[in-house]
């Protein structure tokens, strides 16, 4: 299929638009994030909070989940490029993008018209917009909320933004220099693990509660929620919401899944499927072997014994059976162990928001 610059409506698909852009520059933006900028053809249009689907041009390698991925819009529709922020993790998608040179293209398509109740600003300014998001789910948040104050909206925006540590915080600074420049914004950035930072930290500490959004929020019910980052969290503001009383109408999400902050448990798990790829082709090995001396000797099965190679092999393919569930066994052990600390701390997060109900 021939690509140009030039913008075309895909002919399979309806209201649906799609172009190449050429890469300007990336620069890192926190700890294991960076942003990377890219030209914005004249007659790209689109909301903030949008995003769009990016498709790598003849790559040189690709994986399971095939040349393209989904990424929310990080600039706002009044800026003349097209930023795309992401957390880089070792998969050939994100190999290749980062290893693109400035000029170099990517194609991107994006729906003309956004559905009703997708992730973009609602028109009603007289109900507030209340953003919680958590990590990289800070991305179409930062494009709403930039968007809205660059169009003056009479409207009042409280973001609820949760990292680790201020060094994982995409965005921080901007957002902190926006707040102290527009009352109609307030920004309540929370960190769950001060201890570990190499910065000190005076604002709030933990995890987004029902506490911490009364403390900033008069009535919880009135405004329009806006939830984005991993699904854990997602799923526990939404059950927080849910039991402060709030419409499932007013309440939007975007779910992040597959980010990690712990570069360890990706290492382990790039070890596990080394170690199962083994195991695979030890156990193709010993099966072709067995099917060849059968098929050659026509070896009695009802007669083994320690004297018959046979016997040897089938212990040997009995062990590669063992070995393969082992691995297997190792690999979901690791991803269990790493992602174990952060479930102990969002489920206490969701007791304490159910404890009304659970002493009922």
């Amino acid at each position: 299929m021939q690509h140009g610059p030039a913008m075309h409506r895909d002919a399979m698909t309806k209201k649906r638009v799609a172009c190449e852009v050429a890469l300007k520059g990336k620069e890192q933006i926190a700890e294991g994030t960076y942003a990377f900028v890219f030209e914005k053809p004249k007659e790209f249009r689109f909301l903030g909070g949008q995003h769009v689907r990016m498709t790598l041009i003849n790559p040189s390698e690709t994986d399971a989940k095939g040349n393209s991925r989904f990424f929310t819009i990080a600039s706002t529709p009044q800026e003349t490029d097209l930023v795309f922020s992401m957390r880089m993790r070792d998969t050939a998608f994100k190999r290749l993008l980062s290893s693109m040179q400035v000029g170099e293209k990517v194609r991107i398509e994006m729906l003309l018209e956004s559905p009703h109740g997708s992730f973009v600003l609602h028109e009603d300014a007289s109900k507030p917009a209340v953003f919680i998001v958590g990590g990289i789910g800070i991305v179409p948040a930062y494009s709403m909320i930039k968007d809205a104050l660059q169009r003056q909206l009479p409207r009042k925006m409280f973001l609820f933004y949760s990292n680790r540590r201020p060094e994982d915080a995409p965005y921080l600074a901007e957002l902190q220099n926006l707040a102290s420049q527009n009352p109609s914004f307030q920004l309540i950035a929370t960190i769950t693990k001060p201890e570990q930072s190499a910065q000190v930290w005076q604002g709030e500490t933990g995890f987004i509660d029902r506490a911490m959004l009364e403390k900033y929020v008069d009535d919880l019910q009135s405004p329009m929620y806006y939830i984005a980052g991993l699904p854990e969290l997602v799923n526990a503001i939404q059950a927080l919401l849910a039991e402060a009383g709030v419409h499932k109408d007013n309440v939007r999400a975007e779910e992040f899944a597959g980010f990690t902050m712990d570069h360890k448990a990706e290492t382990s798990q790039a070890r596990g499927k080394s170690h199962l790829l083994l195991a695979a082709i030890l156990l193709v090995i010993a099966g072709v072997v067995i099917v060849h001396i059968v098929g050659v000797s026509h070896v009695d099965f009802t007669r083994l014994s320690f004297r018959n190679p046979i016997t040897y092999l089938g212990i040997a393919l009995l062990l590669t059976l063992v070995t393969f569930k082992v691995f297997a066994l190792l690999k979901l052990k690791h991803m269990l162990r790493f992602k174990q600390e952060d479930k102990n701390s969002l489920a206490q997060n969701i007791l304490k928001v159910h404890k009304p109900t659970l002493r009922k």
